[in-house]
């Protein structure tokens, strides 16, 4: 089969590699489509790469062979969730698998195949095509449906967003689908109008404006009810923690290295909420597919396609910063 491995300091090829064979307990999926995440450029950039690894971890596909599975059957569309549990332990027996002690990682989705535990393969809808369910079963929208949804947002919030990546996008389009008013900032003029795009009241830009005293002003005073930072910059958990109002709450969604705040004139005398917020889990992805046939709309979020004999265009595009959601075809 072919897949993508990153060689270092920003260099993707597509390679062979043995087909995988299913353990028990496993199916062999077929991908269809795949996404490439913001935190994969990470080892994109680095001098090591992905030490010949085939990479990717938003994918969907049809399951082609089984090896002693309960459920899942040859045919079946899946979405594939990326972290695998022991499935016995509390958070497994909740669907937080990512919380698992023994948990793992499942990467290869820039692939033509991959071999899944079947705890990690979620059924995807009939109804619903493969480039659509890549977004929907993702990162981007699952990630940001978690945060929303324990940060109870509703329409009658008004919400910045910091940080205009593939998360940053994905709670533009979530919180167009609720209705509420959103305020976007990022460094990116091409992300600045897409967040347009994607129904963003307010458009801001950190390298020419104050973001919490922009966000202020545009508040009478008062800061944003909701403030997420979904950017791995230092500044913006900061910036986050400025724009919300008293009483508000705060979603801390980018990964980044250090920050700094101040505990007193941040949270406490504020009396704010925050939370972090890092995968989502089944029964979130259950949840984003009955939005999506109320009439939740993705389509937006995808900016660049490629096949996936040329996926290290497809990385340089992304990498670049000019680009919305980049998808790879088969």
């Amino acid at each position: 089969m072919l897949g993508v491995v990153f060689i270092g300091n920003s260099k993707a090829e597509v390679k062979e590699f043995p087909d995988p064979a299913p353990k028990p307990g496993e199916a062999l999926v077929r991908m269809a489509v795949s996404a490439i995440c913001g935190s994969e450029l990470h080892p994109y950039h680095s001098k090591d790469g992905s030490k010949g690894r085939p990479v990717g971890h938003e994918m969907v596909g049809e399951v082609i062979a089984v090896n002693q599975t309960r459920h899942l059957k040859v045919g079946d569309r899946v979405a594939i969730q990326i972290m695998a549990g022991c499935g016995r332990c509390y958070y497994c027996l909740r669907g937080d698998y990512e919380h698992c002690g023994t948990m793992g990682y499942l990467f290869g989705g820039h692939a033509e195949l991959i071999a899944a535990p079947e705890l990690c393969c979620l059924p995807l809808p009939d109804d619903v095509d493969w480039v659509r369910g890549v977004l929907l079963g993702g990162d981007t929208i699952g990630t940001t449906y978690r945060t929303l949804h324990r940060l109870g947002v509703s329409a009658f919030d008004t919400v910045a967003v910091l940080g205009c990546g593939p998360i940053g996008l994905g709670m533009l389009t979530l919180l167009r689908f609720l209705g509420a008013t959103t305020f976007a900032a990022d460094i990116s003029a091409y992300r600045r109008d897409l967040a347009r795009k994607l129904g963003a009241a307010h458009v801001l830009d950190p390298n020419t404006q104050d973001i919490p005293a922009a966000i202020r002003s545009l508040t009478a005073g008062a800061g944003v009810d909701v403030a997420l930072d979904c950017s791995p910059a230092q500044g913006t958990l900061t910036a986050a923690l400025d724009s919300v109002r008293k009483f508000g709450r705060v979603g801390f969604v980018g990964e980044k290295g250090n920050s700094t705040f101040h505990p007193s004139n941040h949270f406490i005398r504020k009396e704010i909420t925050a939370l972090g917020s890092w995968y989502f889990s089944p029964a979130d992805y259950f949840e984003i597919m009955d939005l999506y046939h109320r009439g939740l709309n993705v389509d937006d979020l995808i900016t660049h396609r490629f096949p996936l004999a040329e996926a290290p265009a497809a990385f340089a595009t992304f990498a670049s910063g000019e680009s919305g959601k980049v998808i790879i075809l088969r």
